[in-house]
């Protein structure tokens, strides 16, 4: 990763640059434009990669990208949980000095936790070579890039906390270049693979990430005193958090490894193409994510707890609509739209894009529903919920991947995450009630 570090060092020369760019952006377009805009290239980035893979690669070693990306979700949605939402609740309650070193805080977290985890992987992946050689090489590629892709997801959403929307458009506009020069480069050499994949992934991360750490460096202060201080704060305050994504997380992206188990990893690499069509969506669903997930964390603070609930009530009923919209188009062209993508070898699963497509219509209630909780310090109920959709997976998801693979996956989630936000959303209106009343 010396190389990278290189063009890392290079590329943040043009950091005035950078800085006149994002002084003039916000106060031109509006941060919800931004922020889709943001998604856009975000979505773009994975859909070109999942792509390239999956027609160049065999069906199985776009099942075992799959694999290891699943697992890369996973320990997002954990890091997630346990360093930046952390920051994008406290962070807007604090000003000067005290805001720069808690994101000085915040960093050297996050440093701790990709190294620990970084290194975990690769020697998980090092360990499975006498067992299963494909799935351990890519799995020590992923894990020997790991902690350079974990930091670029705590790039990204530590600028959502700040509302830097204009900022995190720029970086990504940069890992899009090198990552997808990089992947262009490995076909046109016949060296790509699921392993060289996540190595460019990874070196395009370390650059984006070191041209970050250079142009926000006034942005922190890192204390050793302050370091201990605020994780035992953020652990205090943000254990069920943790707890809470780390049983979502599991719920949502064991799949593909139960669908490799039962049925092999071709049949992975199935309900690969199928979540790639979806990731047509992910600009518009992950951008207004991005773009309300903040917003309503400002919303109690800015009008007290009957703002949030009209925040939260009016963000689900406009979010959930448009992707039912999508949904319907999915049910048209869906089946057509895998084979147009990825080729011919997918056709057939149109009902599994369809499954796909409701269930993210339910995500986008339970997510925003969820933010609302988060804002009511509530996390443990949140935790509650996405523990009976874990339950429920064990109990439901494993046993109808193991009859109808990768349908039965899609099926799995829609019921599982279909409960979970109806319990979610309950459990919302009555606590926020409850505490508009006592407010009044």
């Amino acid at each position: 990763m010396g190389r990278a570090a290189d063009i890392g060092l290079r590329i943040s020369r043009c950091a005035g640059w950078t800085e006149r760019v994002l002084a003039r952006a916000p106060r031109r377009v509006p941060n919800s434009v931004l922020s889709v805009a943001d998604q856009v290239v975000a979505s773009a980035t994975t859909f070109v990669t999942g792509v390239l893979i999956g027609r160049v690669c065999t069906k199985e070693e776009f099942g075992l990208y799959t694999v290891g990306f699943s697992l890369l979700t996973v320990l997002m949605a954990v890091q997630a949980s346990l360093i930046a939402t952390p920051f994008m609740i406290r962070y807007p309650r604090l000003t000067g000095d005290d805001g720069r070193r808690f994101a000085g805080s915040s960093f050297a977290h996050q440093c701790a936790f990709a190294a620990v985890v970084s290194a975990l992987v690769l020697i998980s992946g090092l360990s499975c070579f006498g067992h299963n050689p494909a799935l351990a090489q890519t799995i020590s590629a992923l894990g020997a890039a790991l902690a350079f892709l974990l930091l670029r997801d705590y790039v990204r959403q530590n600028c959502f906390a700040r509302l830097a929307y204009a900022k995190a458009l720029l970086l990504d506009v940069l890992l899009a270049a090198l990552q997808i020069v990089g992947l262009v480069a490995l076909y046109l050499t016949g060296a790509l693979h699921s392993w060289s994949a996540f190595l460019v992934l990874g070196m395009s991360s370390a650059v984006t990430a070191f041209h970050w750490f250079i142009v926000t460096r006034h942005e922190r202060i890192v204390t050793r005193s302050a370091i201990a201080e605020d994780f035992a704060r953020n652990w205090t305050a943000g254990k069920w958090l943790l707890a809470s994504g780390v049983a979502w997380a599991l719920s949502m992206n064991l799949y593909a490894w139960i669908v490799a188990g039962f049925h092999g990893a071709a049949m992975a690499g199935t309900w690969a193409a199928a979540l790639g069509v979806m990731t047509l969506i992910n600009p518009l669903m992950l951008g207004v994510q991005n773009y309300l997930g903040p917003r309503i964390m400002h919303a109690r603070a800015d009008g007290g707890v009957r703002r949030l609930q009209r925040v939260v009530r009016d963000s689900a009923i406009a979010f959930c609509g448009m992707l039912l919209v999508f949904t319907g188009a999915m049910a048209i062209a869906g089946d057509s739209l895998v084979t147009l993508v990825y080729g011919a070898k997918y056709a057939g699963n149109g009902l599994l894009v369809v499954l796909l497509s409701l269930n993210a219509a339910v995500l986008t209630v339970g997510f925003v529903v969820s933010r609302g909780l988060f804002a009511l310090e509530l996390a443990r109920i949140d935790f509650y919920v996405n523990f009976i959709a874990l339950a429920s997976f064990l109990l439901i998801g494993v046993a109808l991947v193991r009859w109808s693979g990768p349908v039965g996956a899609a099926a799995a989630q829609l019921i599982t995450n279909s409960a979970a936000t109806a319990i979610r959303s309950a459990a919302f209106a009555n606590a926020s009630g409850r505490l508009a009343r006592e407010a009044a």
